[in-house]
């Protein structure tokens, strides 16, 4: 399973989805209401974690080539 990151593309990414799964089959989320708003929660702090990402990966990117 090489090379399968989802990071940056991904809306949900699959190991959000596989913790979805495995809380409703462990009986910690009890309605489809909580659920979608564990989804929400979870799509919410992805989207600002990769925006962080990419924000921190253009200021690194322009710090080398300001350099040279």
């Amino acid at each position: 399973m090489a090379n399968r990151s989802d990071f940056y593309s991904a809306k949900l990414p699959r190991r959000f989805k596989r913790m979805l799964a495995l809380e409703e089959a462990n009986g910690w989320i009890k309605s489809p209401q909580e659920r979608n708003l564990i989804k929400d929660i979870f799509i919410n702090a992805h989207a600002n974690h990769v925006a962080f990402k990419l924000k921190r990966n253009t200021i690194e990117t322009r710090d080398i080539t300001d350099e040279s």
